[in-house]
């Protein structure tokens, strides 16, 4: 699945005031699939989640679909969450059937993304609907990526160490990374955007859950949180094979994997600062300098990224 440099057809330039024309290109599967994305026809009641991958996006999905389905926790655990809440296209190269699974979800549609701003529909832009962005923590994300791609066969022969120097050795994805968080960080204040952290989730969940609640205008019971914060616990998560990707892996292997695919649990720890008994300090110490440069020119820290006091260690 080699991607390729992409040209939107057209930047969300009544959002944010920047040159677009210097932002760098993006990498996909497929440009006719990313143009028909780009025309993709939005509704008014839809709910978007958009991240980068292996930022808490199957976490806060659920959580999602259960606030909009009135917690329905008997319908959660009867159907794969990819089914429920599709991607704004399916991995499955047929590019006139690629949108089918979202346009032919019941409203309201909760709609799943990991593609940056300019990459979303035009009409998200102009209409607006409720939109929700998770990040996480840059080092917790890039050791999760590693064992996210060996899941899918990929990297078998590099060691987390090279994975997370390689990764941070490219000045192009490092550019595409940050300017995926930084410019709806941007955006967080407008009301129709709810941003949030992976590590605000870990937390106080009850709180990131009321947040939600208020911002889809759903009100919730105290019973109703109870069973929220036990279905939405990393052992119950961790359990449950209707959001552990089943479903979705065995699509993605039928059609490109074969002999490679060695599937492991999509949830792994589910922890904040896992990365540090993982990593160490020398490799921590060059991913913090590598974040601290990329985010000088925004004027940003990667604590303000993340909704934390200047003061917590991450």
């Amino acid at each position: 699945m080699l991607q390729v440099p992409l040209k939107p057809k057209s930047f969300p330039t009544n959002l944010l005031p920047k040159d677009w024309s210097k932002r760098k290109p993006f990498g996909r599967f497929d440009q006719r699939l990313a143009d028909k994305v780009h025309d993709m026809v939005v509704r008014d009641d839809d709910v978007w989640l958009v991240t980068i991958p292996k930022c808490g996006t199957t976490w806060m999905q659920e959580l999602l679909w259960l606030v909009l389905n009135n917690f329905d926790f008997e319908a959660a655990r009867n159907e794969h969450l990819e089914v429920r809440s599709p991607f704004d296209y399916l991995l499955n190269g047929d590019l006139d059937r690629g949108l089918e699974s979202v346009e032919t979800l019941r409203p309201p549609r909760l709609i799943k993304s990991h593609d940056p701003l300019p990459l979303l529909p035009q009409q998200l832009w102009c209409k607006k609907p409720k939109t929700i962005y998770v990040y996480r923590n840059p080092k917790d994300y890039i050791v999760s990526l590693y064992y996210y791609k060996r899941s899918h066969g990929f990297g078998l022969e590099q060691t987390l160490e090279q994975h997370v120097l390689e990764y941070i050795g490219q000045e192009d994805k490092a550019v595409n990374y940050f300017e995926h968080v930084t410019e709806f960080y941007a955006l967080r204040n407008e009301p129709w955007i709810f941003y949030t952290s992976f590590e605000c989730m870990k937390q106080n969940l009850r709180k990131v859950i009321e947040d939600v609640c208020q911002f889809l205008n759903k009100n919730i019971t105290e019973e109703q949180m109870e069973g929220m914060l036990h279905h939405l616990s990393f052992e119950e998560m961790k359990k449950n094979p209707k959001v552990n990707q089943h479903w979705g892996f065995e699509q993605l292997r039928a059609k490109y994997y074969a002999g490679n695919y060695v599937y492991t649990s999509f949830a792994r720890r589910g922890l904040s600062g896992g990365y540090k008994d993982e990593l160490s300090a020398d490799v921590i110490a060059k991913v913090d300098g590598w974040i601290k440069n990329n985010l000088e020119r925004y004027n940003l820290s990667i604590n303000e990224l993340l909704l934390l006091d200047a003061e917590t260690a991450v």
